[in-house]
């Protein structure tokens, strides 16, 4: 037997209104027509649900019993009404950040879209610029913030730049590079296409610094790990503390290096629904982020020993 919430509905306006005739008239209905259901729920349940003490109505103790059981029930039934139907379904969105972003900048983005978006899902995507690019582009991302190239292109806001700095093993020992600038400088580096490398060699040959690659890698992670291990240097963006390595200030050799541009794309043909302003919220806090004080670097082991950046074997420069 399935019983009907409407005629729980009714059973409980009669309850806290006191009377067939108030409770007919909070929901709308006929005094008739209140009747009718109060007596089609009796029948139903066989067992009878009020009495009559003088003018007054209450409940039998079937009724009592049953009092519970209806507004548990009309509680689950307006739950389950105002999830579905109610609500505005939640909306996914999905982003691209850079992988020098994801540590310190990316953590703002999801409080401040979870406190701002309640309804929206935020789907995180990190990797490195130029797929990220190409996955607004084919319509895989709603959004991404982009460093270096492509600046250009359909949806795209220019936002203010990084600065750039050279890397080194935070154990290393300063004056070990310079020394090294005297040879072929050993570097890591992401694997091209990447607009950081390309203006890290720019910097190195403008000044007719010899260089050799000694390490490639695809993401932030593996780079780092080999900077920690004094394979070499590498360039990064210098406003965040990496684990291990550490900036290189003042280094006799090393040449300066220019900011590097910094954009959001946003996919032309996306209408959000329940995310208007998702967009303009990631500008204000990159704008926000960037102009803030710089984070400290992490606090150095006791007393490293000094490490010399490892020259390894010459071989084909570039």
């Amino acid at each position: 037997m399935n019983i009907d919430t409407q005629l729980l509905r009714s059973f409980v306006a009669v309850v806290e209104t006191g009377g067939f005739a108030r409770a007919a008239d909070t929901l709308a209905i006929t005094q008739p027509a209140m009747s009718q259901q109060m007596k089609r729920l009796e029948e139903m349940l066989g067992r009878p649900l009020f009495r009559r003490e003088g003018r007054s109505l209450v409940l039998t103790a079937q009724g009592e019993l049953l009092l519970g059981y209806a507004r548990r029930m009309l509680e689950l039934n307006d739950d389950l009404y105002r999830r579905f139907v109610e609500e505005e379904p939640r909306e996914i969105v999905n982003l691209g950040m850079p992988e020098h972003f994801s540590e310190a900048l990316l953590p703002l983005v999801i409080a401040a879209v979870h406190e701002r978006y309640p309804n929206v899902q935020l789907v995180v995507k990190v990797g490195r610029s130029q797929p990220l690019a190409e996955q607004v582009d084919d319509g895989r991302l709603h959004l991404a913030l982009l460093v270096g190239e492509p600046l250009e292109g359909p949806g795209t806001t220019r936002l203010q730049v990084a600065p750039l700095a050279w890397f080194g093993a935070e154990a290393g020992e300063a004056g070990a590079v310079g020394a090294d600038v005297e040879r072929d400088l050993p570097l890591v580096l992401f694997r091209a296409p990447c607009g950081i490398r390309q203006l890290a060699v720019a910097a190195l040959e403008r000044e007719a610094v010899p260089w050799r690659c000694v390490h490639e890698s695809e993401d932030l992670s593996a780079l780092r790990a080999a900077v920690r291990v004094n394979l070499g240097l590498t360039v990064l963006p210098n406003f965040q503390a990496y684990a291990g390595i550490r900036p290189l200030d003042g280094v006799a050799g090393l040449p300066p290096l220019p900011d590097i541009p910094v954009s959001l794309r946003r996919r032309p043909s996306w209408r959000p629904r329940s995310a208007q302003g998702l967009d303009a919220l990631v500008v204000e806090l990159w704008e926000s982020f960037r102009s803030g004080p710089a984070l400290p670097q992490p606090a150095q082991a006791l007393a490293p020993a000094p490490v010399e950046i490892a020259a390894p074997p010459l071989g084909p420069a570039h």
